[in-house]
């Protein structure tokens, strides 16, 4: 029998390639490349060394050695650029500011005391965040930015981001003061984001900081956004927006302190103060085609001349507003604290725990008015305290409003409809102090509110006062403003208050 030789020869070939491997894998090998651990970079505004806090470098030097995870620290002083950007970060990297530029460690970092200024001088942003990047910026004041003419918003032919431009990225930042910037002056154009400018983004945060004196544009046609201009998935907690204007001689002019637009899901607007904004519509805050949670924040002293002092939703999508204070804010037109702007049968957008008080609307509802222009869509506001808004408030063509455990308190008149397609669905509603109650609705409860103490604009109830436990349960409305559970006791508390009972302290000032 003849036997064919292929099965030995393959193992031959087998064993030769084994012994090979072996023989190399002996060898002596080269050692790896290892990439180096993130470094510390220090610079100072005169800097011309290699970066160590010894012999601090170049913005711009650190800048171009830094790798994704690097942090650089920046001194105390001004620092400013040319091109497009003071900054221009490419990379995922960590910018600080507030150090004392001390040659030796430890690195001590205070930004109220050791100013870190970045200066756009008027003719250029201030930084630009790359697309993909999820930087740190943090400990600045970001100032004079200017994005006239470098385009790159969501619409053609328009300006964005004086102080920071972000497109496609999700940068954290955190405790800066960001003031003085500007999107445009180009005559005819739409503007957005005077101080930052956010678009795009999944995951960002914007956190403990000041927006001042910021202003989407002067002269142009259209300027959203005075402060800040941001879509997409974000947090916006804890900021302070204050003395910014959505636009100055514009025919448009919406969110003096910051526009919201275009969001489905994802993002938070918690514990922020809007302060002395102004706009034409949204003096604190616009929304835009969105579903937003805005909770906890202070709406305080806006102004606009058309629709939403403190806050305006326009094409609202199904907004939760929950436990804000709206204080003083006003219009020229409609909705002093809150305007609400509902079209397509949309249904859905909430109100609840919130303290409006001192509100004041030219013609229709100081705390709030809702409309829309076609279709029947609806509202839900329960669980509010409004003081003194004049007309409290008004509902508007195609618009059903249900309204449940608030209380009306000091007004001209309270409820009321602007237009025959409106439809109030009033319940156990507290009247007080009014010239003129409006829609009472079914179950209306007649009685002091007895708060805290007015004078001193606190409007928490007390053991006396008419509204305890005199609601009904809402389902969804668990807590009140300040997250104490409902109810306390044998029933719902109407207003934005549940008698909670607390015990406080007595205070003790040692003397010497």
């Amino acid at each position: 029998m003849n036997v064919k030789p292929y099965p030995r020869l393959a193992l031959s070939v087998v064993f030769g390639v084994s012994l090979l491997l072996s023989l190399l894998l002996a060898l002596p090998q080269a050692p790896r490349a290892l990439r180096a651990a993130p470094a510390a970079l220090f610079v100072t505004p005169g800097g011309a060394g290699n970066c160590t806090q010894a012999d601090p470098c170049a913005l711009q030097t650190a800048l171009s050695l830094a790798n994704r995870g690097d942090t650089l620290t920046l001194a105390q002083g001004t620092y400013t650029g040319n091109g497009g950007a003071v900054i221009t970060l490419t990379q995922s990297i960590t910018l600080y500011g507030g150090w004392d530029g001390a040659p030796a460690a430890p690195v001590r970092r205070d930004p109220a005391l050791y100013p870190t200024i970045l200066d756009g001088e008027g003719q250029r942003r201030v930084i630009v965040v790359g697309e993909t990047t999820t930087p740190t910026i943090s400990g600045f004041t970001i100032t004079r930015g200017n994005a006239t003419g470098l385009l790159g918003s969501l619409f053609a032919d328009s300006d964005a981001g004086g102080g920071i431009y972000s497109r496609d990225a999700s940068p954290l930042i955190h405790n800066n003061i960001i003031t003085g910037n500007l999107a445009s002056t180009r005559t005819g154009v739409r503007a957005l984001g005077g101080g930052v400018y956010l678009a795009n983004t999944a995951g960002a945060v914007l956190r403990d900081n000041e927006f001042a004196g910021n202003s989407a544009g002067i002269g142009i046609q259209q300027g959203d956004g005075g402060g800040l201009f941001a879509n997409g998935s974000f947090e916006l907690q804890n900021n302070t927006f204050h003395d910014n204007i959505a636009c100055q001689s514009c025919s448009s002019a919406s969110g003096g302190g910051a526009y919201i637009g275009w969001v489905s899901t994802g993002a938070v607007i918690a514990g922020n103060h809007f302060t002395h904004n102004q706009s034409k519509t949204g003096g604190g805050l616009q929304l835009v085609w969105s579903k937003v949670h805005v909770h906890g924040n202070t709406f305080a002293d806006n102004a606009v001349t058309f629709s939403g002092g403190g806050l305006y939703t326009y094409y609202d999508q199904g907004s939760t507003i929950q436990s804000n204070t709206f204080f003083s804010n006003t219009t020229a037109w409609s909705g002093g604290a809150v305007a609400i702007y509902i079209a397509n049968g949309a249904q859905g957008t909430q109100l609840h725990n919130n303290f409006i008080a001192h509100n004041r609307a030219a013609y229709d509802g100081g705390a709030l008015y809702a409309h829309s222009d076609w279709n029947i869509c609806a509202i839900t506001a329960t669980h509010n305290t409004l003081v003194n808004n004049g007309v409290g408030i008004a509902i508007g063509q195609h618009m059903t409003a249900t309204l449940i455990n608030n209380i009306i308190f000091s007004h001209t008149l309270g409820i009321t409809t602007t237009d025959s397609t409106a439809n109030i669905l009033a319940d156990h509603t507290l009247f007080w102090a009014n010239a003129d109650d409006g829609a009472r609705g079914a179950y209306p409860v007649d009685g002091d509110p007895a708060f805290a103490s007015p004078a001193l604009d606190d409007y928490h109830i007390t053991p006396a006062s008419a509204a305890l436990d005199r609601g009904i349960a809402v389902p969804g409305v668990t807590t009140d403003l300040e997250g104490d559970p409902r109810p306390i006791g044998a029933g719902y508390d109407i207003g934005a208050d549940e008698l909670y009972p607390r015990i406080y302290l007595p205070l003790v000032i040692r003397q010497g």
